[in-house]
């Protein structure tokens, strides 16, 4: 360190000096400093890491984000980033972490992170990129300082906030949030589609509507998708995502199970009486339209505008309520006695619903509070007909559910672990597509220089028989060439893979060539290293 201090401050005194012979000496030694201190970084992480001679081609995966778990909602409101800016965000991104080193060896040339998707959301906000496997130090670093520079807080200020995953634990990562083990409410089904949407944005192509184009790349779009097929993998093979965990959603399962035993009717036969029309009241109907969305609904508030608001809310119109109405509050009792359920939710902080106000009814009533201080008062447990359950019940309910999925956890951990290495597998085999592509490039050209000194003794040959030739030799180069391919695709591991794609390259003394144009000269054939 004292070394590379003494370099920067020589180059700091140079750029004092005129333009002059001594000034571009000095310069000259600036960069071969650079060079050699380049060489001693790359001798460090040899030694850490025990690359040695690394494949130059191979890419590995990370995933920066913001705790949801510890951040405060300061921080995360100075990082969180609308769905609609995804695209423009990542591109962003990509744009920053530009490396003047002049490595090429990407998908976006002398970038550091080539691919990168965006998932941001309430609660959580996460970067999932690709870099350079013998650039990947350098590629965290640079999207650490695009989050600090795209929040305005120092690197002390948002550091301690920030969590970082390289490789395996990175997909390890988003497989698990993919499945609801990382969320707030384990299970919760809304991350996936949110997964879904990182990914739908991360392939996207410009078009009318899209006026960005998403940045997500070969290896960052397949490891989205291999997270969505876990997700629904986990939840299907699990009951990860059974069982209400939430207190309006708890409400509603209550309701459900008991139904036969305290009114005897099935659930979807019931008439539901919901009073206020809050947000809880909201997610109340959301959690019954799921499971029923033809059942008898009447919202009962003091403003019968604001009830048929939530009633006309997009989310709740998509779930059902063909069959809901509003009503104001002095019909409440009304309409009580001619509903099996009635779920409260209203801001009051007093009893609205004594014994007195239930006596005589002529069908049996389930009571659901699910307010806090409580809508219904004690002794209308003890009415005749009726059944009343607190938000003391609810929680019960959530709680043991909480310990099923809890017991799930480990189940859905086996599945991830395996999926995690067979996509480390198939990544590592990527690092061989360049060297094939150019042993591919360089097999063909051979094949053309061979047919055309053999030209001149095909000329009896008709038209039809030299493309019959010409197939044949094709057909030749590419059975020779399968073994190869498909052991590149192999399951082993990752040093294996290494290993046989340093030697493929060593063999053939292979450049690799990149068919997107990736190259300095990206037209320039390929050919064998001198």
């Amino acid at each position: 360190s004292g070394v590379v201090s003494a370099i920067d401050g020589l180059r700091d005194q140079v750029s004092k000096l005129r333009d002059s012979e001594l000034r571009r000496e000095v310069y000259a030694m600036d960069r071969q400093a650079q060079d050699w201190v380049g060489k001693v970084e790359k001798e460090a992480v040899e030694s850490l890491t025990g690359y040695r001679d690394g494949v130059d081609t191979m890419m590995e995966v990370h995933v920066v984000g913001l705790s949801h778990h510890s951040a405060p909602v300061e921080v995360r409101e100075k990082l969180a980033v609308a769905q609609a800016d995804w695209n423009a965000y990542a591109q962003e991104l990509v744009e920053f972490a530009k490396d003047q080193s002049g490595y090429v060896g990407t998908p976006v040339p002398n970038t550091l992170v080539p691919e990168v998707s965006v998932l941001s959301t309430c609660n959580r906000f996460e970067l999932y990129f690709a870099s350079p496997e013998m650039k990947k130090f350098d590629a965290v670093e640079a999207v650490h300082a695009f989050l600090s520079h795209k929040s305005g807080l120092s690197p002390e200020e948002l550091e301690p906030y920030l969590f970082s995953h390289t490789g395996e634990d990175a997909i390890q990562h988003l497989f698990e949030v993919s499945s609801g083990l990382d969320s707030l409410v384990l299970g919760e089904a809304q991350i996936l589609a949110q997964v879904k949407a990182c990914h739908e944005h991360a392939i996207q192509k410009i078009s009318e509507d899209v006026p960005v184009a998403g940045s997500g790349g070969k290896i960052v779009a397949k490891m989205l998708n291999a997270a969505i097929r876990m997700g629904k993998l986990v939840r299907s093979r699990t009951k990860i995502g059974k069982g209400s965990v939430s207190v309006s959603s708890a409400a509603v399962e209550l309701m459900m199970s008991r139904a036969m035993q305290d009114l005897r009717k099935p659930a979807n036969k019931l008439h539901v009486c919901i009073i206020g029309a809050g947000k809880m009241s909201r997610l109340l109907l959301l959690a019954l339209f799921s499971k029923h969305p033809e059942i008898q609904v009447t919202l009962v508030n003091r403003s019968v505008e604001k009830a048929q608001e939530v009633l006309d809310d997009d989310m709740v119109k998509n779930r059902g309520g063909a069959n809901a109405s509003v009503a104001p509050l002095d019909q409440m009792f009304d309409v009580m006695r001619q509903s099996d359920v009635t779920f409260t939710a209203t801001g009051s902080k007093v009893p609205i619903i004594h014994a007195k106000d239930l006596q005589e009814l002529q069908r049996n009533l389930m009571l659901v509070d699910i307010s806090v201080p409580l809508n219904v008062a004690g002794d209308c447990a003890e009415v005749e007909r009726v059944t009343s359950y607190s938000v003391d019940d609810l929680k019960k309910v959530v709680e043991a559910n909480a310990m099923k999925r809890q017991a799930e956890v480990k189940k859905a951990r086996r599945f991830i672990t395996e999926e995690v290495a067979k996509f480390k597998c198939w990544q590592a085999s990527q690092g061989a597509v360049p060297y094939l592509a150019a042993l591919q490039a360089m097999a063909e050209k051979i094949r053309r220089e061979e047919y055309a000194k053999m030209e001149h003794k095909l000329k009896g040959l008709q038209e039809k028989e030299k493309d019959a030739l010409d197939k044949l030799t094709r057909h030749l180069v590419d059975q020779l060439f399968r073994p190869l391919y498909y052991s590149m695709k192999e399951n082993e591991p990752i040093s294996e893979k290494r290993s046989k794609i340093m030697a493929l390259r060593e063999i053939f003394r292979l450049a690799p060539l990149y068919k997107r144009g990736l190259l300095t000269n990206p037209q320039a054939p390929a050919q064998l290293n001198a």
